[in-house]
């Protein structure tokens, strides 16, 4: 793998997605969010409001106790398939266009499990990062983007996090914020914004340099 790709988890309220953008601007390379819906939608003609129904609006149960999670295979599978438009399918055609893009272009991608698909092991070139604040900064930010009470944005930012969770959960069995599964851990208000966004570009840079041999210590 050749490319160089960020993939940006955040929980709403912290800014990660402006930052996300900000960074793909200024390191002049792509940026994908909901766009990766009709990458899917294009590749397997099923209908983009259809996957919508995994990304966006189905918060599916916890498993219960003895049941499968994490069924995420690198298997799609064929319009002749009774499971065709399953949840599991649907997840399965997003996930093959995320490790489309890192193996064709330089992007930075916005969450749908992404540091999860592109697993370490098999992407040594790509930066994990999880962008997360504290509550009443998350609460001042989706103020400043919603209409709605407090009491109303309290309620959408907790789904909000639960649909995130269990989207993980769910399809690869693995915990959404667990620090373990990302390379940067970064607080919005602590740090800033902007600081955020440089250390993300800085350790983007140096992961860079490491691929073309270039010794560390200049970035």
């Amino acid at each position: 793998m050749n490319h160089y790709v960020i993939t940006i988890a955040r929980q709403y309220g912290s800014g990660g997605r402006t930052i996300g953008e900000n960074l793909a601007r200024k390191l002049g390379i792509a940026y994908y969010d909901k766009n990766i819906i009709k990458l899917a939608s294009d590749d397997s003609g099923i209908n983009p409001q259809l996957f919508g129904r995994v990304d966006e609006y189905t918060s599916a149960p916890r498993p219960l106790f003895g049941a499968k999670s994490g069924t995420y295979s690198k298997e799609v599978l064929p319009p002749e398939s009774r499971l065709f438009t399953s949840d599991e399918n649907l997840f399965n055609y997003q996930a093959k266009a995320i490790r489309e893009l890192a193996e064709t272009e330089d992007c930075v991608i916005i969450g749908r499990c992404a540091n999860l698909i592109l697993n370490s092991a098999d992407y040594p070139n790509v930066l994990r990062v999880y962008i997360h604040a504290s509550w009443d900064f998350r609460m001042k930010d989706a103020a400043e983007k919603m209409s709605g009470t407090p009491k109303e944005l309290e309620k959408f930012m907790k789904n909000d996090d639960r649909r995130k969770y269990d989207l993980c959960q769910r399809f690869i069995g693995k915990e959404w914020d667990d620090p373990a599964y990302y390379d940067l851990y970064l607080d919005t208000s602590k740090l800033g914004k902007q600081a955020v966004q440089d250390e993300i570009e800085r350790r983007y840079l140096k992961l860079r340099k490491k691929g073309t041999g270039v010794p560390d210590g200049s970035v």
